[in-house]
């Protein structure tokens, strides 16, 4: 992304696709974050949507086994591609088949997913501090380490300077 059309192109893409979503799923326009909740383990998903809807984030969740019956959570069995582009980010553990992470971090959405990964080569921790890497991961398969990038994720896009690095990093990742 290192031209001004593509920034606005991206722009224009997150807003349209927001709107879809938000009517798609009757989200209210006052919710700021929304997410993709990709995860196999049935334990881990369901502690992370619980702790979603108990803090008011939306989470769409890429899951055809169950329906949830939790405020602000819904589920679909596949993400179609059109929609990606306006996600603030995806909690991912490797194994769910219907997520693209190149793709999804060329529109900007940002990781959080195990250290250990097929993409840990170019993937790095972000440091706020330095305004460096593009990602945030979790060392052990726990969905108490998943929460706690959850909320390193919400206390850094807080600040304004801290989320335009970060997107600009993950989106000039690929």
């Amino acid at each position: 992304m290192n031209t001004n059309i593509e920034k606005n192109s991206l722009s224009s893409i997150k807003q349209v696709t927001k709107a879809n979503l938000k009517t798609q799923y009757l989200i209210s326009k006052n919710i700021p974050l929304l997410w993709i909740v990709a995860i196999n383990d049935i334990e881990t998903r369901n502690f992370i949507i619980k702790w979603l809807s108990d803090i008011w984030i939306w989470a769409i969740v890429v899951w055809t086994d169950e329906d949830f019956s939790l405020e602000n959570i819904a589920s679909t069995p596949k993400l179609n591609s059109n929609v990606i582009a306006w996600f603030d980010f995806f909690i991912y553990d490797n194994e769910h088949e219907s997520v693209d992470v190149v793709k999804f971090m060329s529109v900007g959405v940002v990781p959080i997913m195990p250290e250990n990964n097929t993409f840990s080569w170019i993937l790095k921790a972000f440091n706020p501090m330095k305004f460096e890497w593009n990602w945030f991961f979790y060392k052990k398969e726990s969905p108490y380490c998943v929460f706690e990038k959850v909320i390193s994720y919400c206390e850094n896009i807080k600040f304004p300077e801290d989320k335009r690095v970060l997107l600009k990093n993950v989106t000039n990742t690929f």
